[in-house]
């Protein structure tokens, strides 16, 4: 009941965070960013973790009740809580249900900010959250461990989608050079290559990140050919995090 009830008692607006607060929430969880948090959400969370937590099965019990029948703001708030809540290793199957959602605010609450999905997620979980982001223009920059969790199987994956879309004159997702670019084949190399001389300007610069980050002999020759974005690349004037802001 106080958990539906804490937008009516303490309202909605967004909580007032200083630089301290940010770091000391960094230094209390590994990942956990509340820049983005209302009231009412770290009140729900608070009630969360003051559940008694001695049992983990009937904790579990509990919170799933509470995702079974929560509306879209209660949804978020319980997928951001999860971070912080006890026996997180149990909700390894939450999390991979609820990737599948078609509400972009449900699904950024799960991959965006959130560290989780890098911790518990299986590889082919992993994949299919990456993929789910790219396909409903979610942004990659803000998913903790997207670099450390790149694989040869997402990339092959993320090629064939960029080679079927440029073959069909579709644009590509700017970010997707970044999870696919380490391990880039011969037809992805080409691909970087065409639209690194002839794409817009964001393509452009993704591509030249992506590249610089791989240093390989290959993606110094496609680095050559445009040599004043390849040195704002490697100088850091261009960052992952400045592209996904262009880009959504």
């Amino acid at each position: 009941m106080s958990f539906g009830f804490a937008p009516r008692k303490i309202g909605k607006a967004d909580l007032q965070l200083t630089e301290r607060d940010l770091n000391d929430a960094a230094e209390a969880r590994q990942g956990w960013k509340p820049n983005t948090w209302t009231l009412d959400q770290a009140a729900r969370v608070l009630l969360l973790m003051s559940l008694p937590a001695e049992d983990d099965a009937a904790y579990f019990a509990t919170v799933e009740k509470l995702f079974q029948t929560a509306e879209i703001r209660e949804q978020i708030c319980l997928y951001q809580a999860l971070q912080l809540l006890p026996h997180q290793e149990l909700f390894d199957d939450r999390l991979s249900e609820g990737i599948r959602t078609n509400i972009k605010t449900v699904f950024e609450s799960i991959a965006h900010h959130n560290p989780l999905p890098m911790e518990l997620m299986t590889e082919h979980a992993w994949n299919q959250m990456i993929l789910k982001a790219l396909f409903i223009g979610a942004a990659l920059d803000p998913i903790e461990g997207i670099d450390q969790r790149v694989n040869p199987e997402l990339a092959r994956m993320l090629i064939d989608f960029a080679h079927e879309r440029r073959a069909a004159t579709r644009p590509i997702p700017v970010e997707l050079w970044r999870v696919a670019a380490p391990f880039a084949d011969e037809i992805a190399l080409e691909d970087m290559k065409a639209l690194y001389a002839s794409g817009e300007q964001l393509e452009q610069s993704a591509i030249a990140l992506a590249l610089v980050a791989t240093a390989s002999d290959e993606a110094d020759v496609i680095l050559k050919t445009n040599p004043e974005i390849a040195k704002r690349a490697e100088s850091g004037e261009i960052t992952w995090h400045a592209i996904a802001e262009a880009a959504y």
